[in-house]
């Protein structure tokens, strides 16, 4: 009894060890990472072959959520080709993190990212049969690539959407002085109706329906929103909501949107705005959206 006992204590230990060495693949083969937080990194590289397997190592470690597979992330990150001293990607350079489901990812990021926590910046050696392969489609990077991935925000869209669950209304006859009509509970999905009689806006209106707790927003704040909208003439609406895909708004690029500097996170807020025109340069007409102001990175 004792020496099944024994063998089987030893078969799950190795097997534990298998495991363990699995996730951490050959580290010392990472290349050395210089730079702050915040910040594009450079990487000095080792001379050493990529790791065959997916490879994580955590350079600094957070205190927040521990993601699940389930999870939007939001994260900033920077990538390479193995011995390339060019990022083929950044979103750094960009000057905005980005935000998506595990589930939209390629599998090194969708198998490396769970377990870790918000705050973390990792460096991860993915392998290319877990990237874009050895011949990718066009545009994508072939073979083994690095990533330097700083953790941002982690939740399901469950829990980004009730971030303005407990925030108290405040601005409900304001929106209908203006002949705009939002129905619908705190932290789901609004409806929008413009009234008939309702007077175009001639300028970007900002009024809060709905106030919540959190920290006031600045000019330099990132925030996590969900938004449905419907146009003056009709022609067009539509709800992240319906499609769980929440925006990242940095407010340094969305100067029409200032009014929201002060109001709190977790608000929810209507921002009327005039007609226009697109990126395109095709003409936009007047609308009104509701945004819930869910969160900030």
């Amino acid at each position: 009894m004792r020496r099944t006992s024994l063998a089987l204590t030893s078969l799950i230990l190795a097997v534990a060890l298998v495991v363990l060495v699995g996730c951490s693949g050959k580290s010392e083969n990472l290349p050395k990472v210089s730079g702050d937080a915040g910040t594009e990194p450079t990487l000095t590289w080792s001379g050493k072959e990529a790791p065959a397997d997916l490879t994580v190592k955590t350079l600094e470690e957070g205190q927040g959520k521990e993601i699940s597979v389930d999870d939007l992330v939001a994260v900033s990150y920077a990538g390479w080709k193995w011995n390339s001293d060019k990022t083929f990607d950044s979103s750094y350079a960009r000057g905005v993190p980005v935000l998506f489901p595990l589930s939209g990812v390629i599998e090194g990021w969708s198998q490396g990212l769970p377990g870790h926590k918000v705050g973390d910046r990792l460096e991860m050696a993915i392998p290319a049969a877990q990237a874009y392969g050895d011949t990718p489609a066009k545009d994508k990077p072939s073979g083994p690539l690095v990533f330097i991935i700083e953790i941002k925000y982690a939740g399901t869209f469950e829990e980004l959407a009730a971030g303005t669950a407990d925030a108290v209304p405040e601005g409900d006859q304001t929106a209908a002085d203006r002949g705009v009509s939002v129905t619908g509970a705190l932290g789901a999905e609004p409806s929008v109706e413009i009234g008939p009689d309702a007077a175009e806006p001639t300028e970007t209106e900002v009024i809060v329906l709905a106030r919540g707790a959190g920290e006031p927003i600045t000019e330099d704040s990132m925030l996590l929103t969900n938004t449905a909208f419907a146009s003056w003439d009709g022609s067009a609406s539509g709800s992240s909501w319906g499609q769980q895909q929440p925006q990242i708004i940095p407010m340094f690029s969305a100067p029409n949107l200032a009014g929201l500097v002060g109001v709190p996170v977790g608000s929810r807020v209507m921002v009327l705005a005039p007609a226009g025109t697109d990126q395109k340069g095709q003409s936009v007409p007047p609308s009104a959206h509701v945004m819930d102001i869910d969160a900030a990175l």
